[in-house]
C-alpha cells in the first residue's frame, strides 16, 4: 500500500500527574510508523514488545506483497490453473476480503495489482499507458477460486495486493493479541489506521481527530471518542502526477481499470469508523472509488442501514486543486 501520512492524531492528556499515562511504544514496520499504547506496568514492556514484533513478523510472512517469500507472493507467482494450499490464516482473510468485495459491489478488488504497477510507472513518466487486453481480463476477484483451503488463479497474470485491507488486519491482530495476553485497554495505530479496545488509563474513551485533507494548520473535520472501535482513512492526495491538463492519483478503480483523477465533486478523502480496522480500511478504500460524491454518499447510507455500527466521513473536492470538507455522512 502507498506510503501513508497519518491523518488521525491521538489527543493526549496534558495533565499527566492527575491522569495516569499509558505505556507507549513507537517504531517503524514495513516502512510505516506504528504507535501502541496500553495500560500496563513498566515491568510488562518486554512482553508487549514481543507481541508487537510477532504481529509484524506474521503479517510480513503471510500478507506482504513486497516480501518475495511471503505466502501472498507465492500466489502472485503461481501459474494459471495451479492449485495452492492456503494457510488457515490466509484462507480466513481471503474469505473476509470476499465479503468486502461483495459489499462494495466489486469496487474493492485486490486483483487491481495486476495493472497497478503499470499505471504508476507510466504516470511517473508523465504518460498514460496502454494496458494489454490480457491484463485487463486478469483483473477481477471472480478470476480466483478459493475453496476448501486452496486457491486457483484463472490467469497467470492475476496479481493480488491486500494493502487496502491488510494494514487494518495487522492492527486488529495486534489488538486481539494484546487482549488475549491480559491487556484489555489498548490503542494501536499503524500507518494511520487505528483500533482501540477498552478505555484510556485515565478512565475515558480514546480520543482521535480527523484532520482536514491538505491542511497543515491542524484544522479538523471531527473529533471522536472511540471505545472498542476502529478508524481508517483513504485519500487521493498522497501520490499524484500531472499528464497534460489532468491530475491523476495513485488509487486505481477496478471497475474502470483507470486511476482516480482530480475532478470537481469527486471524493478526495473517506474516513470510516467500524468495529474492526480491516472493515474500516476496506470501506474507506471503497468509498474513494465512486465517480462522484452523491454516489458515494448513497452507497455509504445503504451500508449504514445494514450495518449501523459503521460511520462515514466523506470529503468532497469542490475544486480539482482545493479539497473542501463536506458534512459528515452519519
Amino acid at each position: 500500500m502507498h506510503r501513508f501520512i497519518p491523518l488521525l492524531l491521538i489527543l493526549l492528556s496534558s495533565c499527566a500527574r492527575e491522569k495516569p499515562a499509558p505505556e507507549s511504544f513507537t517504531g517503524l514496520a514495513m516502512t510505516m510508523p506504528y504507535h501502541v499504547m496500553t495500560a500496563a506496568a513498566p515491568t510488562e514492556r518486554d512482553k508487549i514488545k514481543e507481541i508487537i514484533a510477532f504481529t509484524f513478523a506474521t503479517i510480513n510472512a503471510t500478507y506482504n506483497k513486497w516480501n518475495p517469500d511471503s505466502e501472498l507472493s507465492m500466489i502472485n507467482k503461481a501459474p494459471a490453473k495451479q492449485t495452492l494450499v492456503l494457510s488457515p490464516a490466509l484462507e480466513s482473510f481471503l474469505h473476509a476480503t470476499d465479503s468486502m468485495v461483495t459489499i462494495s459491489n466489486g469496487r474493492f478488488d485486490p486483483t487491481i495489482e495486476t495493472i497497478q504497477g503499470i499505471w504508476k510507472e507510466s504516470l511517473q513518466k508523465g504518460e498514460l499507458p496502454r494496458i494489454p487486453a490480457r491484463l485487463i481480463a486478469a483483473v477481477g476477484w471472480n478470476t480466483l477460486t478459493i475453496n476448501q483451503g486452496s486457491i486457483t488463479k484463472e490467469h497467470h497474470e492475476t496479481q493480488i495486493d491486500l494493502g487496502g485491507i491488510a494494514k487494518g488486519l495487522c492492527v486488529d491482530f495486534m489488538i486481539e493479541s494484546l487482549n488475549a495476553a491480559g491487556f484489555p485497554n489498548c490503542y494501536v495505530e499503524w500507518g494511520g489506521e487505528i483500533r482501540t479496545s477498552g478505555m484510556h488509563p485515565a478512565g475515558r474513551p480514546w480520543k482521535v481527530a480527523i484532520s482536514k485533507p491538505g491542511s497543515n494548520s491542524g484544522e479538523t473535520i471531527a473529533e471522536l471518542e472511540l471505545k472498542d472501535q476502529a478508524i481508517a482513512t483513504s485519500g487521493d492526495y498522497f501520490q499524484q502526477w500531472r499528464v497534460g491538463d489532468e491530475i491523476y492519483f495513485h488509487i486505481i478503480n477496478p471497475v474502470t481499470c483507470m486511476p482516480l483523477k482530480a475532478e470537481e465533486g469527486s471524493i478526495c478523502s473517506a474516513t470510516v469508523v467500524a468495529p474492526t480496522c480491516a472493515i474500516a480500511d476496506a470501506l474507506a478504500t471503497t468509498a474513494m472509488l465512486f465517480p462522484c460524491f452523491d454516489e458515494a454518499k448513497q452507497w455509504a447510507v445503504e451500508v449504514q442501514e445494514k450495518h449501523p455500527e459503521v460511520s462515514f466521513w466523506l470529503v468532497r473536492r469542490e475544486h480539482p486543486r482545493d479539497p473542501e470538507p463536506s458534512a459528515p455522512v452519519l
